[in-house]
């Protein structure tokens, strides 16, 4: 079997719920769909939702996705066999080194097409499933006033959510405000984890200012910490984990398996967060999850800003590690209007159902995507 065809589409999808953090005000979720063909006819999806700049290293913005893929990636790519997926990436470093969004939509195709042609579910391709359910965290509450915040996750805890996460980092008299009025509205038997994006660093903290932030925030009912400085501060993540009882997650800090061993050498978390698209696809992720399972650091899945084929991935990734940090965090499906990607991720009682549909199982509305790329310009993604 050969990739007859690979290109990349810019798709936009309004969202239900604002996504609002120290670094960027989300409206609308923008993404790259690529879509890969085979001379067997099988067709595969792959995804990767754009964020802010301080999020991903190569600025991968819809306009910079798709041209890696459609220029740098698919020329080097006609040919190959979709379960060759070692030399394909061998490939993509060697065109477009560390473009990992892009490389993600590849790796994510690939795995599509491997799961439709054996008719099994994709993580049967990596593994099977060691769960049947994973408990989901509710889609992420941005910095809103706190009453709002308030009202948003007593609504979650009342659907089954047990597990709710905020964006926090704004300035330490607000995060204190939120996370209480939170913690008053689901009271204390549903988890509460703090997500600062990086954003005591960007605003000025270093590590001996982080600390009594998050210990702040811990008294106020935050029960775990992810990314409160810049990712490249192993030195002050190790500085903050031992310091604080509650976990610590690394996200931004770790992008390669290079960076997980990093974090296990300084003991700079107490676990590792993997989004498939920052680090290139599922077959990165499971490197840098084998190389934390070997030194007992558990990893938690999931992008809360993600779109379906990409949740749909992590989803399946998720069901097949043995050392998944509890609650899933694949949720960004959640908070988005889109009728162009379906499929059957389902959530009954706040737990994510293990996925049965070869693939990764998700239905693109593809004619409607190509016919409708002259709606998403930059000068009319720029105007919404």
């Amino acid at each position: 079997m050969k990739i007859t065809s690979v290109r990349a589409y810019a798709v936009q999808a309004p969202m239900l719920i604002p996504y609002i953090t120290a670094l960027v005000d989300r409206r609308v979720s923008t993404s790259v769909l690529t879509v890969v063909e085979t001379d067997a006819g099988v067709v595969g999806f792959g995804q990767s939702t754009t964020s802010a700049a301080l999020y991903s290293p190569f600025e991968e913005f819809q306009e910079s996705i798709i041209a890696v893929v459609d220029n740098k990636l698919a020329p080097v790519l006609i040919g190959a066999d979709p379960y060759d997926l070692e030399a394909i990436h061998e490939r993509m470093q060697r065109v477009a080194r560390g473009h990992l969004y892009a490389h993600a939509t590849i790796d994510l195709a690939c795995h599509d097409i491997m799961g439709k042609i054996a008719d099994r579910p994709v993580f049967d391709m990596i593994g099977g499933a060691v769960r049947e359910s994973i408990p989901l965290c509710a889609p992420h509450l941005g910095i809103l006033p706190s009453a709002e915040l308030a009202a948003q996750a007593r609504g979650y805890v009342d659907q089954g959510f047990r597990f709710i996460n905020l964006r926090v980092g704004a300035s330490l008299r607000q995060d204190i405000e939120n996370v209480s009025a939170v913690r008053e509205a689901v009271g204390n038997d549903v988890s509460i984890s703090v997500d600062f994006s990086q954003s005591l660093h960007v605003i000025g903290y270093r590590a001996d200012t982080a600390i009594p932030h998050i210990r702040a925030l811990e008294k106020a009912g935050a029960s775990a910490f992810e990314q409160p400085v810049a990712g490249w501060d192993i030195e002050g993540m190790a500085r903050i984990a031992a310091a604080i009882d509650a976990p610590v997650i690394a996200d931004e800090g770790v992008r390669t398996p290079e960076d997980a061993l990093r974090i296990v050498d300084r003991r700079a978390a107490d676990a590792v967060k993997i989004k498939l698209m920052k680090v290139g696809g599922i077959l990165p992720a499971r490197k840098i999850a084998a190389i934390l399972q070997a030194a007992g650091i558990p990893v938690t899945v999931g992008n809360g800003l993600a779109g379906y084929v990409a949740n749909a991935a992590e989803a399946h990734f998720a069901f097949s590690l043995p050392n998944l940090k509890l609650p899933g965090e694949m949720n960004g499906f959640c908070r988005l209007d889109d009728h162009l990607m379906t499929g059957e991720l389902t959530v009954k009682d706040g737990n994510l159902v293990r996925p049965t549909r070869p693939g990764l199982g998700v239905d693109v509305r593809l004619d409607e995507i190509i016919s409708g790329q002259s709606a998403t310009s930059f000068e009319q993604r720029q105007a919404s």
